[in-house]
């Protein structure tokens, strides 16, 4: 198209009208004919008016004369073709009607004028030539505006007939289609040119429509697989119609929204994901049982997050195996893939191994059916196209593996994968809390170590029983079962030992529960059966002879040591014994302790023993006030120095003088502080009396000896036992190196290696440590040089039969033997008689202590031994 100015489409412009003739008369008439409407130019020659249309470019019409010199008018006009869009009139005679008719055929001109011409004629033909012209400039731009508009717009734009055989594209679809130049789908259908039939008999249908129908159709989206991918198309066709309404074709515009089409699906898609993520939370708080929540997680998986099938595999690492497997959809096809996974750690198995070995997220967004793993054929086959697998991890262990399969290809993105990590962390979260609930659940009913019941559940067993029953009297038997010299297994084989042994006894003892029984531990090292139908008294005592001790009577072996299990046994009858829950476990508890007591194997229940239970219990309730109304009292016994006679200790020993009863004997109550805990408090009392009491005859000027108190296995085993009697001595700084603790070997064995230290604590503070009754315990003598002790007590069962007993002074002798060997020193209790002094002193005992010397005396009397700084004792004479 030529150029043009402003000029051609403004409705007030004068169009230009060019005159060529080479007679000047002639110019002149044409002019005066036609400038009252057209700006005029004149040419004088065909050359003169080739170089002002050069120039000229908006000239509408131009007037040639036929006959001139060098150039004919059908020359010049033929030659302006090429060079200008102005209507082209000839102006001939007569004699030239041949040239000018094959010039009108030719299409070299649009009209003629002859000579001479009328001037309404030629005005006529001028204004018409003008029209054509203008017609002509504006179908040239229409022209030019649609092949800009299908050449510089990125849809693909064509045109079809009737037929949809394309009569145009442009060059958006040919490259579409790969062709190189747009004009080779001319004439041609869209299989024609590379179309896969499937697509091209798709858009044809829809095509037809419009063709038929004679209307239009819009937003048609077609997919298309090239080697860039999956592409998405939106086309809009409309029908061609001609004049008279006849549908002669159709115009398609075709439109790439892939990236409309992925960004709308992708909030689809994470709009499922979320809705899937929000119910399964929800389904989180709202489900308790491990198997239902993962039942309930693959089923949201798919009906809310829009999923082909949701699994959820648990698995077991340390066993290497899948231990339990949910899912929902796909007709099986993850239970069927997990039949053929052999193992978490396999390297040649499918994929949830890898999973479980990188604990990462995979995620395959195309999958294959031709793929060498069957198991992704396997998925294809029932239309899979995607496949996540999420590692399920809590407290940096594996639990399992989230696996979902979608039927869209490349479904999981970088979001997705990030929104599901985060919901199998919230599913592996759960999973943790749900065993762990259960774990808490077993844990108050059962006993970890033995998988027994507690005390509690067979308590709660035994009130049922009791309901169930209603009035019927049905017999029941409460047995008690404690393993003797428990304690000591542990002792000596440690706490894995005495556990060990536990567990070996709770097996041979659930080999023989009868049906409907329970077998329950009860307490550190006790059981108990709760039998259903019992028999009487005997059949139960035969019961528990032959059956429950014959289960026992087979040597244990625990760490390669052959061990021997002894019981005590408590039974009590209902409702021989008891009415109640209550009261048969009260009572089979009462049996139990008589059989302690007593050193009975087995014992039943008989009324006399609550009728002791209830005397100790009153005797802990006057204790506890003797507590708080300050009964307590110490006595003090010295001890004496055998070379010199001088006495250089006393012991402390707590007196309880009951208002009603006076002086209560120790062996009354001294086992009942220990048993209720009221040991601590008293034992911090006498600490306290003691402390004051050696500060208060320092301060008197009295040559005040070491006082010994002594201290209990339960005061010994409290952390804060060190604390307490440094506080003590803080408070009486003049008592810090005048007092000593006393305690036996027995206590020491407990904690071993924790009280050694405690006795070096309380040395270090100033303190002398003694082990009391020694040769009555049951420790090795090879930890006696480990002891940060100062002196041993030789039990008065050794003094006392000294003197008749060879072997009981070789015992005493070697005692003394071994603790100078030590550099400790001895004390011997129970010194009554002079002749057992006398022989203390030959063997080189260092300190005697009995009633040869004093008994226990309240301070204000006992100060008057010391006083003195000596105690005169005669010796036997001997035989």
């Amino acid at each position: 198209m030529q150029a043009e100015s402003n000029l051609w489409w403004q409705p007030s412009a004068r169009r230009r009208v060019l005159l060529v003739d080479d007679e000047q008369q002639v110019l002149v008439a044409l002019r005066d004919a036609l400038e009252d409407d057209y700006d005029v130019l004149t040419a004088h020659s065909p050359v003169a008016a080739l170089h002002l249309l050069e120039h000229e470019p908006n000239v509408a019409v131009v007037i040639s004369d036929q006959r001139m010199p060098g150039m004919t008018g059908v020359e010049l006009l033929t030659r302006l073709a090429g060079l200008s869009d102005a209507a082209r009139i000839m102006m001939t005679g007569y004699s030239d009607m041949g040239a000018v008719v094959r010039a009108v055929n030719t299409g070299r001109i649009f009209a003629y004028v002859t000579k001479p011409w009328s001037r309404p004629d030629l005005q006529i033909t001028v204004r018409k030539s003008v029209e054509h012209f203008e017609l002509t400039r504006k179908l040239a731009r229409e022209r030019q505006l649609l092949e800009d508009l299908m050449s510089n717009l990125p849809d693909a734009i064509y045109f079809k007939d009737r037929d949809l055989r394309f009569e145009r594209i442009n060059q958006a679809l040919a490259s579409r289609v790969e062709l190189g130049d747009p004009a080779d789908a001319i004439g041609r259908r869209l299989a024609e040119i590379g179309v896969p039939a499937e697509v091209a008999a798709a858009a044809e249908r829809e095509e037809a429509k419009v063709v038929a129908e004679a209307r239009p159709s819009q937003n048609i989206l077609s997919v298309s697989e090239g080697h860039d991918g999956r592409r998405f198309y939106s086309t809009t066709l409309a029908p061609v119609k001609d004049a008279g309404g006849t549908v002669q074709g159709l115009v398609g515009v075709s439109r790439d929204v892939t990236e409309r089409e992925e960004t709308e699906q992708a909030l689809r898609r994470l709009t499922h994901i979320r809705t899937m993520l929000g119910s399964v939370n929800a389904a989180i708080v709202r489900v308790k049982d491990r198997d239902d929540l993962v039942r309930e997680s693959c089923r949201i998986a798919v009906d809310d997050g829009g999923l082909l099938a949701g699994a959820i595999l648990l698995v077991d690492r340390e066993r290497g195996m899948v231990t339990s497997v949910a899912s929902h959809g796909g007709n099986g096809l993850v239970t069927r893939l997990v039949d053929g996974w052999t193992g978490v750690d396999s390297s040649d198995a499918w994929y949830p191994a890898t999973v479980t070995r990188t604990r990462k997220p995979t995620v395959w967004n195309h999958l294959q059916a031709d793929d060498e793993r069957a198991w992704i054929a396997d998925i294809v086959a029932k239309g899979g196209q995607s496949l996540a697998l999420l590692p399920l991890v809590s407290d940096d262990r594996m639990v399992g593996v989230f696996m979902l399969v979608s039927a869209q290809s490349q479904f999981f993105d970088s979001e997705e994968v990030r929104l599901l990590s985060e919901l199998a962390d919230n599913i592996a979260s759960a999973l943790d809390h749900v065993e762990k609930r259960a774990l808490l659940n077993f844990l108050a009913y059962y006993d970890e170590l033995t998988n027994l019941p507690k005390r509690e559940l067979l308590l709660d067993r035994l009130h049922q029983l009791l309901s169930s029953r209603g009035t019927r009297v049905d017999p029941l038997c409460l047995v008690l079962v404690d393993i003797s010299r428990f304690r000591h297994v542990n002792d000596t084989l440690g706490r894995l030992g005495g556990d060990e042994l536990l567990v070996q006894v709770s097996k041979r003892l659930t080999a023989i529960v009868r049906d409907g029984d329970t077998l329950a531990r009860v307490d550190a090292n006790a059981f108990a059966f709760l039998l259903v139908a019992p028999g009487d008294e005997r059949e139960v005592a035969r019961w528990l002879e032959t059956t429950l001790q014959g289960a026992l009577a087979a040597p244990v072996v625990i760490r390669e040591t052959e061990l021997r299990v002894a019981v005590r046994i408590g039974a009590a009858m209902f409702p021989a014994d008891a009415s109640d829950a209550e009261g048969l476990v009260r009572n089979a508890e009462a049996a139990l302790a008589n059989a302690r007591a007593i050193g009975r194997n087995c014992l039943f229940y008989a009324p006399s023993m609550n009728a002791r239970a209830g005397e100790k219990l009153t005797l802990e309730t006057r204790l506890r006030r003797a507590l708080e109304e300050r009964q307590f009292v110490l006595h003090y016994q010295p001890k004496v120095d055998l070379k010199s006679g001088t006495v250089v200790g006393l012991e402390a020993l707590i007196r309880w003088h009951d208002p009603e009863r006076g002086l209560v004997s120790p062996a009354q109550f001294i086992p009942v502080l220990e048993e209720t805990g009221l040991i601590l408090e008293v034992g911090d009392w006498v600490l306290e009396e003691a402390a004051t009491q050696y500060a208060a005859w320092v301060e008197k000027g009295l040559p005040t000896p070491r006082i010994a108190v002594n201290v209990s296995a339960i005061q010994l085993a409290q952390p804060t036992f060190v604390e307490r009697v440094e506080r003590t001595l803080a408070r009486h700084p003049k008592a810090q190196n005048g007092l000593d603790v006393e305690l036996t070997e027995s206590v020491l064995m407990d904690d071993l290696g924790g009280n050694i230290e405690k006795l070096r604590a309380i040395k270090k503070a100033g303190l002398h440590v003694a082990i009391d009754d020694f040769g009555t315990g049951y420790s090795s003598l090879g930890y006696l040089s480990r002891l940060p002790i100062d002196a041993l007590k030789i039990d008065r069962s050794f003094v006392m039969r000294m003197t008749e007993d060879a072997q009981e002074m070789t015992i005493v002798t070697t005692i003394i033997s071994l603790a100078h060997s030590l550099d400790l020193s001895v004390i011997a209790e129970g010194v009554e008689q002079a002749d057992q002094a006398h022989l203390l002193r030959l063997v080189r005992c260092d300190q005697i202590q009995g009633y040869l010397i004093g008994k226990p005396q309240p301070a204000a009397e006992v100060v008057a031994q010391f006083s003195l700084r000596r105690i005169t004792w005669r010796p036997a004479a001997a035989s």
